[in-house]
């Protein structure tokens, strides 16, 4: 059975409670708690227990005005955002990321990219905050860890039987708004 990366939403909660969007305050606060509170627990439990918060790693990769958009194929993993435009690459980070806490979270982000894109030439990560949307039975059992990306060259899905990838502009991106997942939507401020 998979095992996630998790942290008590109690000990998040100073900085998440009643807060939704992209939070870029407090950045440092919340890694340290992460960092030094985390767990690994069952995913199936994990995704029902909103008294954990899953850290995923989430990516925005942007390239000359437009960004790497994903939509989520029938046979991915998670069934409640089948369908759905993404704009982030990213996912569980397992035990296996860890080979120290201080980078647990890091391991996880190059793990994920590695596993779903082919990606030619990368940039640098640049982080934007955390993302939180206790509005949905998604978001109630996840954090993210934003990030943006420009890369050259060449960007394709490797996974392609559980998504779909393509390059969007910010206008093609605004048309599907209400096609995105919410972090998607809310991750579109460091789209721009």
């Amino acid at each position: 059975m998979e095992k996630v990366l998790v942290v008590k939403t109690e000990k998040l909660a100073k900085y998440i409670s009643g807060r939704t969007g992209l939070l870029t305050e407090d950045r440092e606060a919340m890694l340290d708690i992460i960092i030094n509170e985390h767990e690994f627990i069952d995913r199936p439990a994990a995704e029902e227990d909103p008294s954990y918060k899953q850290i995923i790693p989430y990516v925005v990769l942007k390239q000359k005005g437009r960004v790497f958009s994903t939509r989520r194929l029938n046979k991915g993993g998670e069934s409640r955002l089948h369908g759905k435009l993404s704009i982030g690459i990213g996912g569980h980070i397992n035990p296996v990321d860890e080979t120290d806490r201080r980078s647990v979270l890091m391991k996880g982000l190059e793990r994920e990219l590695e596993e779903e894109v082919y990606i030619q030439r990368r940039g640098e990560l640049v982080p934007r905050g955390f993302i939180n949307d206790d509005g949905n039975g998604v978001g109630a059992v996840h954090l993210g860890l934003c990030f943006s990306m420009e890369v050259e060259g060449e960007v394709s899905v490797k996974e392609t039987e559980k998504l779909s990838g393509s390059w969007l502009s910010l206008q093609e991106l605004r048309s599907e708004y209400d096609n995105m997942e919410t972090w998607s939507q809310i991750a579109l401020a460091v789209a721009e």
